[in-house]
Parts: structure tokens; sequence; C-alpha cells
């Protein structure tokens, strides 16, 4: 039984370590980023990623592409939870599509390197109609069920939050993962109390058959970056009982640190009596 005990203490551990050595890698890619003196980011210079991109492109699309001229940095983007965590940079590659007669066609591709697995994806077909890389079924569907993050105050706003700031959230995250603990984002702390109040407030406000927020457990941090645009936002799920009933349910609610200020798409059901997100694109 010690022995287990044991064997198992260590797998936590390994698990642990591992959590937060992923993190560190997300401060550690964010630390690289700078922006010169007219406030143009400055991405990091990685010489090997255009030949690996240019070789799963020309695997993969071997029957549509005839050669790969360019690759072109788009964003980066990270996702941490208490399970876990993944951190993915999106390029476009300019290429040049087969063609019958002698005429040069040439299309853009959207490729995803996975920076946990070192792995390339990407989620687009080339539609022969067309003759154009279009998203996948699949994917439209996948993004139909996703909060829309412009309409909800999140994406591309005026004034915009910092790297510093996003490597401090990290940072408070590693903290709170040497210690094997939720980190300050699960509003345990006073420091945090704000969060708590906004995210109660916005919820008795904007839901009329709520009775009671009845806690509040912290699921996600994310954050973008890319040349156009740069934003984080924390996703929380808020436990509520209901008005005139023993039931309780869930509500997503969105936080967004750099405005200070909780959201959410979601709204009640009557038909399947429950929350669940108002998307009209479903």
């Amino acid at each position: 039984m010690k022995k287990l005990f044991t064997f198992l203490l260590l797998i936590v551990s390994f698990t642990i370590c591992a959590q937060v050595q992923k993190t560190q890698n997300f401060i550690f890619r964010h630390s690289q980023f700078e922006y010169n003196q007219r406030g143009i980011l400055i991405t990091p210079v990685n010489p090997g990623i255009n030949k690996a991109i240019t070789s799963y492109v020309q695997f993969d699309f071997d029957r549509t592409i005839e050669s790969v001229r360019n690759v072109v940095w788009l964003s980066y983007q990270t996702s941490t939870n208490p399970i876990s965590k993944k951190h993915i940079e999106t390029y476009s590659v300019r290429v040049q599509i087969r063609s019958k007669n002698q005429n040069q066609e040439f299309r853009y591709l959207e490729v995803e390197h996975d920076m946990n697995t070192d792995s390339f994806s990407s989620k687009y077909v080339f539609d022969k109609v067309k003759r154009n890389f279009v998203l996948e079924e699949n994917e439209i569907e996948r993004m139909s069920y996703l909060p829309d993050l412009e309409k909800l105050g999140i994406k591309n706003l005026p004034e915009k939050t910092n790297i510093e700031k996003i490597i401090s959230d990290y940072k408070e995250l590693v903290n709170g993962e040497n210690k094997n603990r939720v980190p300050g984002f699960s509003i345990t702390g006073p420091e945090n109390y704000e969060i708590y109040d906004e995210i109660v407030d916005y919820v008795n406000k904007n839901f009329n058959n709520v009775s009671f927020v009845m806690n509040i457990a912290w699921d996600s941090y994310n954050t973008f970056i890319s040349n156009y645009d740069i934003y984080t936002y924390h996703t929380y799920v808020v436990r509520v009982r209901l008005k005139n009933s023993n039931n309780h349910q869930f509500i997503e609610v969105l936080y967004n640190p750099f405005t200070k200020k909780a959201i959410s798409d979601f709204s009640w059901n009557n038909q399947n009596s429950l929350f669940e997100r108002n998307n009209n694109n479903n």
C-alpha cells in the first residue's frame, strides 16, 4: 500500500512539474515579442519554421500545390486550464497551385503549429470548383458554437492590453502551480474579490430568473497576439440557484482583465430548461 501511495505521489508530482514547465514555456514565448518605436510588433524568428511548414504543405497538399512561395507569421495564442495547456502559432502560406495550362495561380493557405507537440495542421481543404482553400465543414460547425469575442467586447478593442500584463498573469499561474493549487484567478483571495463582485453583479442584473449565485469556478485563461490585435480573457463557470425552484444551473461568463468587465452570451432556453450560448448561427 505504501509503495502504491508513493507511486501515485510521483505521478502527481511529475504531472505538476510538466504543467509548470508548459506554463513557463508560455512566459518565455511571450517575452520574445517586442514592439519597435512605431508600435509595430516584432516577432521572434525561427530559422527552421519555414522549412518545416514547407515540408508539411508539400506532403499533405501534394496533389494541389505546385510550390510554396513564402511563409508569413500571423498570430500566437495560448489556452490554459487546471487540466491542459496549449499554445499555437498560425501562419499564412503563399502557394502556387497546380494548373493544366501555363497560368500561375497563387493562393493562401492557413497552417497551425502546435508548439506542444511540434506538429503542423490546417483546417482548410482545397475546393476544386472555387479553386481556393476553404474551411472544413467540421471546423465551421465547431466555430459556430464558440463565443463571438468581438461582440462580447474582448476582440478588436481600440485600447488593448499588453504583453507585460500577459506575462504577469502567467507568472501568477506558475506560482499557483508550484504550490499545487489553483491560481488566484479562482478568486479565492482578497486581491481578486473585485472579479467575484463584478461577475455576481453582472449575473444578477442580466438573468432575471436567477435567485442568487452559489459559487464561481475559474475555468481557463486565453491569450491572443498578432500584428493587428492583442487580447486576453478568463472563462468562469457560475453555478446559480433559480427563482422559485430548488434547481441549480450553470452560466459561462467571460472576464476581460483589461477592461475589468464580465460578459456572457448565455441565455435561458425555456424548451431545454437550461442556460446555453445564444448563437444565431446555430
